[in-house]
């Protein structure tokens, strides 16, 4: 055993400003520059996943990912005996030391490593060769930029590439034993595996399963006095923003089970509601081309019928009477919080809001009427708070749609 290169994906490049790990991935390399085995995890880390934009990462990914603690006794094992290895290891190391001493376990300040982007010096690349120029001058295939589990594979290569064009060089046999032998004598912290597995970025492409398959078939309790009228209002919020975001359809399969719903019953609603919503569409007796898109998309988010959403779109139905709830709106004064890394910068979107009458405010609040996350399923306090009171959560999208309804 030898080397395991790491690499981290993080929302930030500090952990004393609280940054976290969001993806790990670990390369085995031997002594003689084999590659022997891959893996690679996706984490929790109980926080907005800072900037979205460079690591890719969406909250969707990671609601059912392990926290750090849960993996950390596997990642201290693929660890053990071998030398560290990042490109750029000061920056991995910070968040190694940091999520283990948050996890409850100690590690000494004297890790074992190996920077292959400081090697890169002696090898022609210059000391702060970045990972992709260095996989180009090394004819080494860097696979997806800003994946834990890519950049580990590339960084592994081009440290198997360091050793080989060294094997024949003056004092380089010593200096890898050296290493080795340091890394196998490293003690890393021993803990008890807990049940979570390990999730690769890989695996969060697959679909998750709808929120209505969530929900009994058969009732469990009589449902609730006005249980359709508040799951209605529910799903009203929800869908602000035109999506049904991961964390909100897993709220909306817990609702209806804790109000006695059964998945027939919320069908039933889900179909009164989407008749509701092409009443007030068709209320001017004109269906706009954008009216038709918004109506089937809610009509496939809401797992209708495909001749149920066709005959709303193309076909004038009858009207229908209004559901008991209220379509939302904001207004004058109202006040909106914005939280994690958009892609319209905040300042800007604050501006707007201020002329427009409404109050841009810092934290959430009871008082607050809505809150905009630049990643609907944001895992940020203050996206937590706003669930945890029962405040809407619309995308930026989801903002810029309900201004516009006010112009």
């Amino acid at each position: 055993m030898s080397f395991a290169v790491v690499d981290f994906e993080t929302t930030g490049i500090l952990p004393s400003y609280h940054h976290r790990v969001v993806e790990i991935g670990v390369t085995h390399v031997e002594d003689d520059g084999t590659i022997t085995a891959r893996w690679e995890t996706l984490i929790n880390p109980e926080r907005d996943l800072g900037p979205q934009s460079i690591h890719g990462i969406r909250a969707a990914d990671i609601l059912d990912a392990p926290v750090f603690a849960d993996i950390a006794a596997e990642f201290a094992d693929l660890l053990r005996g071998r030398v560290f290895v990042a490109h750029n290891a000061t920056f991995d190391l910070r968040f190694l030391h940091a999520e283990f001493e948050r996890a409850g376990y100690g590690l000494h300040a004297d890790t074992p490593s190996v920077c292959t982007m400081a090697l890169g010096s002696s090898f022609g690349l210059g000391a702060s060769c970045s990972l992709a120029h260095a996989c180009v001058t090394c004819s080494i295939e860097p696979g997806l930029s800003h994946s834990a589990g890519s950049d580990s594979y590339a960084t592994a290569q081009l440290l198997s590439h360091y050793q080989r064009a060294s094997s024949t060089w003056p004092g380089w046999a010593e200096y890898w034993q050296r290493t080795a032998e340091a890394g196998r004598a490293h003690e890393y912290p021993v803990g008890r595996r807990t049940s979570a597995t390990a999730k690769p970025r890989s695996t969060a492409a697959v679909a998750p399963a709808s929120f209505l398959e969530r929900i009994s078939t058969e009732s469990v309790r009589d449902a609730v006095e006005g249980a359709a009228a508040r799951y209605t209002a529910l799903l009203d919020r929800c869908l602000l923003d035109g999506i049904i975001s991961v964390s909100e359809g897993a709220q909306l399969g817990e609702v209806a089970t804790e109000l006695g719903l059964t998945r027939a019953v919320v069908h039933g609603i889900h179909r009164d509601y989407f008749v509701e919503l092409e009443r007030r569409a068709w209320a001017d007796g004109v269906l706009t081309e954008e009216e038709k898109a918004d109506l089937r998309a809610v009509g496939a988010l809401l797992q209708l019928g495909t001749d149920d959403i066709a005959a709303a779109v193309d076909d004038v139905r009858p009207a229908a009477d209004p559901l008991d709830s209220e379509a939302f709106a904001l207004a004058t004064g109202d006040l909106i919080v914005l939280t994690g890394d958009m892609v319209r910068p905040r300042d800007v979107w604050e501006a707007e809001l201020r002329d427009r009458g409404y109050l841009p405010h810092p934290t959430v609040t009871k008082k607050v009427t809505l809150v905009v996350a630049a990643d609907p399923d944001s895992l940020s306090g203050k996206a937590k708070k706003a669930r945890d009171y029962g405040i809407p959560i619309v995308s930026e999208d989801g903002l810029a749609k309900l201004l516009e309804r006010d112009e």
